[in-house]
């Protein structure tokens, strides 16, 4: 048995997150494509996003995918939590996800990101070089900064569990429904999917991402030559031929 593990943001749906969304504002199906190939060969198909789960299970049903891995597996990572209480909500109680805006004036809020939010707290836009580090210090090491690759109006970063991550959510359900890693393909478009490399057999980066982020592209053995929902199809075919 194998499976393909799917990006969302920047990856199978482009500019504006929609799966017929293509490059430079035209129009493509190849995500589309994409998705009936894998469905015709019986492989399932796993949403790997920093969407919340309650976004992402909708999202799941209308795409026909299998399964869900929600943000970035920030829920399920054993980050400590008082009875009723969600990882969300225990890192706000930290005060960092507050005194992180203030250090950052070109972060903000992530406005589309915070429906259902049980674990990370996802911002866009901008940071200074040392952010990342601050937050490490500031939390003592439980927490990380993450960027999630670009959107429209900047960088999506989420601040989470510094145990949590893509690569970790994907190992777990991996060992979870039995399958073989090395059979298996990812595909994605920033640093924190190339995280999945370690725990397929194969993992894409989608050529938008590569252009957007060229000291990743440097350390990638796979890059496609399409972009967004183009490239996924490009993964979906040449890993199924091979």
């Amino acid at each position: 048995m194998r499976a393909v593990y799917l990006d969302l943001d920047g990856t199978l749906l482009g500019p504006g997150g929609s799966v017929l969304a293509g490059e430079e504002g035209a129009v493509s199906d190849a995500g589309v494509h994409a998705l009936m190939l894998l469905r015709e060969r019986g492989v399932p198909v796993v949403l790997v996003s920093g969407r919340s789960r309650m976004r992402l299970e909708t999202t799941a049903l209308l795409l026909g995918a299998d399964g869900i891995l929600p943000e970035l597996g920030a829920c399920d990572c054993g980050y400590p939590a008082a009875p009723g209480q969600t990882v969300h909500d225990a890192i706000a109680a930290t005060g960092i996800p507050a005194a992180l805006l203030t250090r950052e004036p070109g972060l903000e809020v992530h406005p589309a990101a915070q429906w259902g939010r049980e674990g990370s707290h996802v911002y866009r836009g901008a940071v200074a070089a040392d952010a990342a580090a601050w937050v490490v210090e500031r939390s003592a090491g439980t927490l990380r900064l993450a960027d999630n690759g670009r959107v429209t109006g900047g960088n999506v970063f989420h601040l989470l569990p510094a145990a949590a991550s893509k690569g970790g959510a994907v190992a777990t359900d991996l060992a979870r429904r039995g399958i073989d890693p090395a059979g298996c393909l990812a595909v994605g478009d920033s640093a924190e999917d190339a995280a999945m490399a370690d725990h397929v057999g194969r993992f894409a980066l989608v050529r938008n991402g590569a252009e957007a982020d060229p000291v990743l592209a440097a350390g990638m053995p796979w890059i496609t030559r399409a972009a967004y929902g183009a490239g996924v199809l490009e993964a979906v075919r040449e890993w199924l031929g091979g």
